[in-house]
């Protein structure tokens, strides 16, 4: 392996979280819990539910088992995921069904996401749902620990895609899988917890960095990839740059800068960057699968292109993140985090 390549596998363990309970959900990284022993600044407005339905169509079917199962690796949270096999996908016939017992978040519970009537989602109404994914107030009203789930990423899903993702859900096997009451904990800073009336349309998605924009924030790449403050706004100047430290029982890692800085990616290649997402390797090393590879591995190329092309068109960000050094203090984040030293 040559040193380009030694150095993006690096870059690559590190953690792209998404759901009520992220695939990495056995922890949450220490910029997440610092926001979680805040207050709430202000009241939140919960928008009313609506009698609103989405018309089950072909195109929404394929859209929406498009999304869950790809860039919005809904499954990598809730359900079970095959710790055996290469990127831990989810357990087959176990696929949406649910899961709790994260270690680092607890009480948390990754809801059923099945049509069962019972345990699942078979009694939610469609307006439930959409206000749970992107406005983060759960069906009973009660709102969802942002930590937990990136709603304020889901925000920008337009309302389109949000009628396609809740279309799969409908059509996926009930399961049978009772989980405890999610505990939330009562100071938590929701800043993003914003009832949505106006339409979202479909953006332009015409030009590759376009398109590539809006997939990012439905992946919510900037959870883990750009740090926040107490009240989860992003450090200023720090957007994309890494350096989240993220502790699960599995491993102890560092979140990427993915800026063009060449102490973020500015050497990686476009076909590395497919090869990896596709492969979970960078030559003959192997991704750790926290970074929930396989379901981006799910994804077209056009669309990973189209990631790549965006994190191209970011502005350069001087901040060095190594995997191989020790956790240290750094000077630039004023965090601490893996080779944070050698700022």
């Amino acid at each position: 392996m040559n040193r380009t390549e030694f150095e993006i596998t690096l870059l690559f363990i590190v953690v792209f979280a998404f759901g009520a309970g992220c695939h990495s959900g056995r922890s949450v990284s220490e910029g997440q819990q610092s926001a979680t022993a805040n207050s709430l600044k202000s009241p939140v407005n919960v928008r009313p539910l609506t009698d609103r339905r989405f018309e089950r169509t072909p195109e929404r079917l394929a859209r929406g088992r498009y999304l869950v199962n790809g860039v919005g690796e809904c499954f990598a949270c809730h359900g079970p995921y095959d710790l055996k096999a290469p990127g831990w996908p989810p357990v087959r016939g176990k696929e949406g069904s649910g899961l709790s017992g994260f270690s680092s978040s607890p009480g948390a519970v990754a809801a059923n996401l099945t049509p069962d009537r019972e345990t699942g989602i078979g009694n939610w109404t469609d307006d439930m749902l959409a206000r749970a994914i992107r406005e983060g107030v759960n069906h009973e009203g009660r709102l969802i620990d942002p930590t937990i789930m990136p709603y304020e990423f889901y925000r920008s899903m337009s309302d389109e895609d949000l009628a396609s993702v809740i279309v799969y859900l409908r059509s996926i096997p009930p399961i049978r899988n009772a989980l405890p009451v999610s505990r939330t904990p009562q100071n938590i800073v929701v800043p993003y917890a914003i009832p949505i009336y106006a339409p979202l349309p479909r953006p332009d998605l015409s030009a590759p960095v376009k398109r590539g924009a809006y997939l990012v924030q439905l992946g919510a790449c900037q959870w883990c990839h750009t740090l926040r403050d107490a009240n989860r706004k992003t450090l200023p100047g720090l957007e994309f740059a890494g350096g989240d430290l993220i502790t699960t029982s599995d491993a102890n890692v560092t979140s990427a800068n993915l800026t063009p800085d060449p102490s973020g990616i500015s050497y990686y290649a476009e076909a590395q960057f497919l090869k990896t997402m596709h492969t979970g390797k960078v030559g003959a090393r192997k991704i750790s699968p926290i970074m929930p590879w396989w379901f981006f591995g799910q994804m077209t190329d056009d669309d990973l292109k189209s990631i790549f092309a965006y994190l191209r068109t970011l502005k350069p960000v001087q901040h060095r993140v190594d995997n191989t050094e020790p956790v240290g203090y750094c000077r630039i984040c004023k965090r601490k985090h893996h080779g944070g030293a050698l700022n």
